[in-house]
């Protein structure tokens, strides 16, 4: 009996312990133009590659993956304006965030091509990944969601 609680002690712990250990920031692109979209949108953190985006259409957010560990020092955002013009700035993290941070990086670019960071805090211990001051484009219509692409 004495084996079977220390058996369930051991996996209640490691099973909390993947859960606390989990996803603790995310980095998102928006595009700040109300009417033309940004391309080729490419994110490196601390030279490392993040995935991207080959097109941000106008007035929205595109999402990463959520990730694990440290913030990285600093990340480089590179892009294509609607002019064909290509972008690249480098806005440091790690100095401008506070260090327990848990939730959205956002790399928001204007339309007129600056980048700016904005932090959006996760609600809770988790992550929270789901941009809920963030309307879609179907909000509000009286067609289903993705029967109309």
């Amino acid at each position: 009996m004495k084996a079977l609680f220390s058996s369930l002690a051991v996996f209640l712990l490691m099973s909390t312990g993947c859960v606390t250990g989990g996803s603790r920031y995310q980095v998102n692109v928006g595009n700040g133009n109300p009417a033309l979209p940004i391309q080729n949108v490419r994110l490196e953190a601390d030279g490392n590659s993040l995935p991207d985006f080959p097109v941000i259409a106008p007035s929205k957010v595109a999402a990463g993956r959520p990730l694990k560990g440290e913030l990285p020092e600093q990340i480089t955002v590179s892009w294509r304006d609607p002019s064909g013009k290509n972008f690249k700035e480098t806005l440091p993290v790690r100095s401008q965030v506070r260090p327990d941070f848990r939730g959205q990086l956002v790399f928001d670019i204007s339309a007129d091509n600056k980048l700016t960071l904005t932090e959006v805090a996760s609600e809770g211990s988790e992550l929270s990944t789901m941009p809920w001051a963030m309307p879609e484009s179907w909000e509000g219509s009286i067609q289903v969601p993705g029967m109309n692409e």
